[in-house]
């Protein structure tokens, strides 16, 4: 550790100082958000078991897709237009904040009419399972409020508050969705009260940022071009779905082609492993606006230091993490149940993906943050691609194993391909 540090320069170099302390600040933050993530896992597992934590997942796949997809790509564009101080500085210097605001509103009330008017369709036809209808009734309900959370939490991230990031993203979501659960389980037991409890949390959420963005001076000296900001924003939204897609296709697919027993086992398994992901989380929340500052003021040795050193702290930091979640994989998936031993071999998998990713680096984000968010789009829907054929031909040979075979073998595709393109655009690889 104290060659890691020197490694750093901490007193060096403000750039990877100030890089490091945000990121143990959202790191304390992501903890707690993991501790109330598991805690509401084994919650529904004990209360209603296995199917009805599958039918769940489904549906938060669902609406972290749909969440994706129509915002438009805003909330990353709004992340490099905010940490541009050309466009924000003390106040927003244009109104391209307003304007993503209202965009997101226009989709949002769009997105609600389709989804609730196909929900049935959805739930029978694509996943076979009636009762989801009513789990995505629900959802269709809370579009609005889940797509504007998304805009807003993105803009403090963008002025790098990441307090007010960090405690609307990781905590106060989940702290609410308990209260809900607990005062609505009182009234009704129905199964559904799950997800309506986490919209119930997501709405209040939204109410709250709300109030805090409403108090802000927004007002505009020059106006941004709508042309302008979604030919930033759509290539960004193409990417980051397809980048979610990458990591729930398997969800998706196995609860079209397998029971929702299984994707409930798979997601546990999956959820276990990703606390592998949890210093990538952590560093990528406020790497983002520091690559866009330092790429917009042509700081390119700067750059290069912070991607290099952040990129080492990630590795030197995931890899023993990773190796405790192998370890004891037993002992964990055994707290949600026997029935869950069963994902013992779809851990590990997953758990090689996350070391893939760790020694990788943020490969996403300095593409994106870095003018080439048109590259990662098409490297993503690439590699979209493959997943989707992998997981066709593996889940049903390999089941649930399959489905971590193929999320193993994209995620190895996708950041080589990153890794080269990063390369030939700025002259290094991210841990050389």
């Amino acid at each position: 550790m104290k060659k890691l540090l020197s490694f750093l320069k901490l007193k060096e170099n403000s750039n990877i100082r100030e890089v490091l302390i945000n990121g143990v600040s959202t790191f304390s933050f992501k903890i707690v958000s993991l501790v109330l993530a598991y805690a509401l896992l084994l919650l529904i597992t004990n209360k209603f078991g296995a199917s009805v934590f599958g039918r769940y997942s489904i549906t938060i796949t669902l609406a972290q897709l749909v969440v994706m997809l129509f915002t438009l790509g805003l909330p990353s564009a709004i992340v490099k237009l905010t940490s541009n101080t050309i466009n924000f500085n003390s106040i927003p210097q244009n109104n391209y904040l307003t304007k993503s605001v209202l965009l997101t509103l226009l989709s949002g009330v769009l997105t609600t009419i389709i989804l609730y008017l196909s929900s049935e369709f959805l739930a029978v036809t694509v996943f076979k399972d009636v009762q989801l209808t009513y789990y995505f009734e629900l959802l269709s309900l809370f579009i609005i409020p889940l797509v504007l959370h998304e805009l807003l939490s993105n803009f403090f991230r963008g002025k790098k508050d990441f307090t007010k990031y960090n405690l609307f993203t990781f905590i106060v979501p989940y702290v609410l969705f308990f209260v809900s659960f607990f005062i609505m389980i009182k009234y009704v037991s129905r199964e559904e009260i799950t997800f309506l409890s986490y919209g119930v949390g997501i709405l209040i959420t939204f109410i709250i940022e709300f109030v805090l963005y409403s108090k802000i001076n927004t007002r505009t000296k020059i106006n941004f071009s709508t042309k302008k900001l979604l030919k930033l924003s759509l290539p960004m939204m193409f990417s980051t779905a397809l980048l979610f897609l990458l990591n729930w296709t398997d969800i998706f697919m196995l609860g079209s082609m397998k029971s929702s027993t299984e994707v409930g086992v798979y997601n546990a398994a999956f959820k276990i492993a990703s606390l592998g992901f949890i210093i990538i989380i952590a560093i990528n929340v406020v790497i983002a606006p520091k690559i866009s500052e330092l790429y917009s003021q042509h700081k390119m040795e700067d750059l290069k230091k912070v991607i290099h050193q952040s990129t080492w702290l990630i590795i030197v930091l995931t890899i023993p993490l990773v190796l405790l979640i192998i370890l004891f994989r037993k002992q964990v998936l055994g707290l949600f149940g026997s029935e869950f031993l069963s994902g013992e071999m779809s851990l590990i998998i997953i758990s090689f993906g996350v070391l893939i990713s760790a020694i990788s680096g943020n490969v996403d984000q300095i593409l994106n943050m870095t003018d080439s968010h048109k590259i990662l789009r098409n490297i993503t829907l690439f590699c979209f691609i493959i997943n989707v054929i992998l997981n066709y031909v593996l889940i049903p040979i390999y089941g649930i194993n399959g489905a971590a075979i193929a999320s193993l073998v994209t995620n190895i595709v996708l950041n080589a391909i990153c890794l080269f393109y990063i390369k030939k655009k700025l002259g290094f690889l991210t841990f050389i």
